[in-house]
């Protein structure tokens, strides 16, 4: 009698099991083309990325200074354009991320990400 339940419980939690990832694995799928369905439109393609405080900004460009130690400091001037996407507010000495393209325009940013700078908040002395 321990055997057949053996057994019945074997192939029982064999087809439950093999349901399950059959179901799982067609979950993953969907979760993860709507995922990258989702990152297409709330992301955009850039190809490289520049980072430092901004020097100068125009209403069509901004201008990013990055030290780097041991070399000069390199200044680069991007476009933004309409598509262009902006996060944080932007001001001179902000520190910013550039994700851009290169055209035969020049470069064009995709996306600025400002960099919040938070001050480390004062540990409270115990009495």
């Amino acid at each position: 009698m321990r055997l057949r339940f053996a057994i019945l419980l074997v192939v029982a939690g064999a087809q439950f099991a093999t349901g399950a990832w059959a179901q799982d694995d067609a979950s993953v799928e969907k979760a993860n083309h709507a995922a990258h369905a989702d990152d297409s439109k709330s992301e955009p393609k850039y190809d490289q990325t520049f980072s430092g405080p901004i020097v100068e900004i125009t209403a069509t460009q901004i201008t990013v200074s990055r030290s780097i130690l041991g070399k000069p400091a390199e200044k680069r001037t991007f476009a933004i354009k309409p598509d262009t996407r902006i996060e944080g507010k932007l001001k001179v000495r902000a520190k910013v991320t550039v994700g851009y393209v290169t055209t035969d325009d020049g470069d064009v940013a995709r996306l600025v990400v400002v960099r919040s700078s938070q001050k480390p908040s004062e540990k409270k002395q115990q009495p």
